[in-house]
């Protein structure tokens, strides 16, 4: 009776002190976009005020009669309590301002800069041993309100002009452990147009968690953090107001990139509080950044009195330009925060963003008391006149791709169709067209039954195969297939060294192939954090398609059988798995990434000729050198033990062909396809790209890449292989290359550009060819930008 009792006091009081706080809602006069973190001083007392939020609202008590707001490039207003008449207050851009001018003495934004630099570790929050904490978050779609609508887009639109396109909500547990382990656990979500949504749009996962890392990634691009070391060197800094709340002063800081800038850059304000040097709300956009705008605006508070977190974090991207161009907004509240907790590594599972089954929070009244604000009258209508399209074309439905679209497979009533089988192409085959099917979850649930045919207009011959797959429900993704082929296999691959992916521009050169009836079983499964396990069984009869004899006992082979056991791992550090829409995806990272593929030849399983041992190891990674670019490199290491055929050895790993002249990285520019033959090697491909390093204005802003390759290998029994061409790589291989890429852009879609490249690369050392100009070769690029 007691605590109940105490608990009808502490809703009371609450109640009488809400009650008492009037809200305001700060907006931009001319645009009506709110206007975030400005400085709010009560009763002409410098020391006491507040300041808006990311939302541009703020709170005043009964005792409050007076209040100044400043904001910079803004004029001050001051204002009566008494005589505002609305919750929406308006301030207006000044006319003009003058950067501050900085004569025979520092620049004093750079002091606080470099303090803010210096107290990163500690005001990381991401330094802290754990924490946890709840979001809301919301994102909907929108049309740019900036661009310039003509009578056909005013058309199309006024069906929206009260709604957005999309809008959803989430409600999410959130928990970390120093140093990478995280997971995101979804309790609730609503998306517009679905009755039970498969998937859960994280606001927060757009952006960084704080804004302390010396790079801050947006759409896989990297922008130098203004607060990193040597920054001030980078940007353009200015000291635009400075104001006392409480004990602390906060310092309002402006950058931007300087000029004939060669590194992607940041412009907006900054927010630094003097307890601690932290980050108590930034506000930042990309600078000149093509056709896609980014917008991040965080805010943290002081907790425990011991830390900064985060508390809001908001995003807009705004990609296109002019007419269809749209706006993506998110929003995240954080709430609930606790620092420290007790988490243990058995504590996290193995995918970080996890899906509650049973979906809460349908009716309002749930929302509501995680929500910041009730929804708006645009916000409600959206739900309504979106479910009320999801209900008439049965949107839900279309979520059931997903699965079958990872795959390269349209789904259809009972069958996929296999997009890889319609048409692909090779230099042995020419154009090869096919058709693929394969059973889905309308026919049996986790298993399906299938196969494909397609023949080839060059070699005149027929193709076919077929596969029995099984997924095993659990968060282990553990698959298990029987497969059987009459196909081809391109010389030097085997498994584990396939590309299969038909836009990749190497597969469009292969030209030296085996035909081969096989027979394999293959399962994949995740076993253990960060590492993906692989095992198969394969058997193929083998025809090779090129003159060649393989000596074997002093006496010629042409056909063989092999059969072999393949040993699959794969670990990826820093591993951040997510499942959405029914699929386990893998969030792209720099990180490195160890691959090992062992294989073991079985003499007489199945009338199988060789026994033998093969290992394939290969190790990714990228890194960035701040002002310098990106790295990314290749180790990749072969040993085979015995004497094999040609197709059962390392080649293939040149890309040099005149008539299809394309740069593929992690390949030799200069070598052409079968060049050498190796039953052991090493090669190291390394690229680093500069960046934009002529300008970043106009028209003519290609990234700069520089190639350095090198290899080195050997081949035992060379005398074994007759009536055909090679050579060994006794010495070492090396090959440098310089490539421009999108020297020109062609928009496409109003959302980016296809750039086209050019490269040339030269080898040289022990392997040079004795004519000059053979030693050079010149290939295109081509890629997606949206700069």
């Amino acid at each position: 009776m007691k605590k109940a009792l105490a608990l009808l006091i502490v809703i009371l009081t609450f109640n009488t002190y809400a009650q008492s706080l009037k809200k305001f809602k700060l907006i931009d006069e001319d645009s009506g976009i709110v206007i975030p973190f400005a400085n709010i001083i009560f009763n002409d007392t410098s020391y006491k005020g507040t300041a808006t939020d990311i939302d541009g609202v703020f709170f005043v008590n009964a005792d409050i009669k007076k209040i100044t707001i400043s904001y910079v490039s803004y004029e001050t207003k001051i204002l009566e309590i008494a005589n505002i008449k609305s919750e929406t207050i308006t301030l207006k851009q000044a006319v003009s301002e003058l950067d501050e001018v900085v004569i025979d003495r520092e620049n004093p934004a750079h002091r606080i800069i470099r303090l803010a630099v210096a107290n990163k570790d500690l005001n990381n929050p991401e330094n802290l041993n754990s924490f946890t904490y709840k979001s809301y978050d919301k994102v909907y779609v929108d049309i740019n309100e900036n661009q310039d609508l003509n009578d056909s887009l005013s058309e199309d639109t006024s069906f929206f002009k009260d709604s957005y396109f999309f809008i959803t909500e989430t409600i999410a547990k959130h928990k970390y452990l120093k140093p990478r382990f995280t997971e995101d656990s979804v309790i609730a979500r609503r998306t517009s147009g679905f009755k039970n949504p498969n998937f859960a749009v994280l606001a927060n996962s757009f952006q960084p968690f704080s804004f302390y890392d010396d790079h801050i990634s947006l759409f896989e691009t990297d922008y130098l953090n203004p607060i990193s070391k040597g920054s001030t060197k980078k940007y353009k800094f200015r000291l635009k107001d400075e104001y006392v709340k409480g004990q602390d002063t906060v310092f309002v800081i402006s950058f931007e990139p300087k000029a004939n800038r060669n590194f992607e850059g940041l412009e907006g304000l900054l927010y630094i509080n003097s307890n601690q040097y932290a980050v108590e709300s930034v506000d930042a956009s990309t600078y000149n950044s093509g056709k896609i705008d980014f917008t991040i605006q965080q805010k943290y508070k002081f907790i425990d009195n011991d830390y900064w977190f985060p508390e809001q974090l908001n995003f807009v991207i705004i990609l296109g330009e002019g007419f269809g161009s749209f706006k993506y907004v998110g929003k995240s509240y954080l709430s609930e925060i606790t620092t420290n907790t007790p988490l243990k590594k058995k504590d996290f599972p193995l995918v970080s963003l996890t899906l509650s089954e049973d979906v809460e929070g349908r009716h309002s009244q749930y929302w509501d008391q995680f929500r910041k604000d009730t929804l708006d009258a645009k916000e409600r209508r959206t739900y309504v006149l979106i479910d009320s399209i999801g209900d008439k074309m049965k949107l839900d439905k279309f979520l059931k791709w997903a699965p079958s679209l990872v795959k390269w497979r349209i789904p259809f009533k009972y069958v996929d169709l296999d997009l890889k089988s319609l048409a692909t192409y090779n230099k042995y085959e020419g154009a090869r067209l096919g058709l693929g099917l394969y059973t889905n979850d309308d026919i049996f649930k986790h298993l399906s039954i299938g196969g494909y045919g397609a023949y080839g207009f060059k070699d005149h011959t027929w193709k076919y195969g077929g596969e029995v797959s099984v997924d095993v429900p659990g968060d282990k993704d553990i698959s298990v297939s029987l497969k059987y082929k009459n196909d081809l296999r391109e010389t030097g691959t085997y498994s584990g060294n396939t590309i299969d992916n038909p836009f990749v521009q190497r597969n469009w050169i292969a030209s030296q192939m085996d035909a081969i009836e096989s027979f394999s079983i293959h399962t994949e499964m995740k076993l253990l954090r960060n590492m993906n396990w692989d095992l198969g069984f394969n058997t193929a009869d083998v025809t090779p398609l090129y003159d060649y004899q393989f000596m074997k006992n002093g006496l010629p082979m042409t056909k063989y059988t092999n059969s072999e056991i393949n040993v699959g791992i794969g670990y990826h550090v820093n591993e951040e798995l997510v499942r959405n829409f029914g699929v386990t995806t893998r969030l792209p990272s720099d990180a490195p990434v160890f691959k090992l593929m062992y294989s073991r030849g079985l003499k007489g399983a199945f009338d199988s000729d060789f026994s033998y041992n093969k290992l394939r190891f290969t190790l990714d990674h990228s890194f960035i050198t701040k002002g310098l670019g990106k790295t990314t490199y290749r180790l990749d290491l072969g040993y085979i033990d015995s004497a094999l055929p040609y197709g059962l050895l390392f080649t293939g790993e040149g890309t040099l062909d005149k008539k299809i002249p394309f740069v593929v990285k992690d390949y030799f520019q200069t070598v052409t396809p079968y060049e050498f033959l190796s039953d052991r090697y090493a090669n190291v491909f390394t690229t680093h790209n500069f960046g934009r390093l002529f300008n970043n204005k106009g028209l003519f802003q290609p990234d700069v890449l520089l190639y350095n390759n090198l290899g080195i290998g050997s081949l035992d029994h060379t005398s074994y292989h007759q009536n055909i061409e090679f050579k060994t790589k006794d010495e070492l291989f090396l090959e440098t290359g310089l490539e421009l890429q999108n020297i020109i852009k062609i928009p496409y879609l109003n959302i980016g550009y296809l750039g086209i490249g050019v490269g040339a690369f030269y080898r040289y050392g022990y392997h040079n060819l004795d004519k000059s100009s053979d030693n050079f070769a010149f290939k295109y690029s081509v890629g997606f930008t949206f700069k």
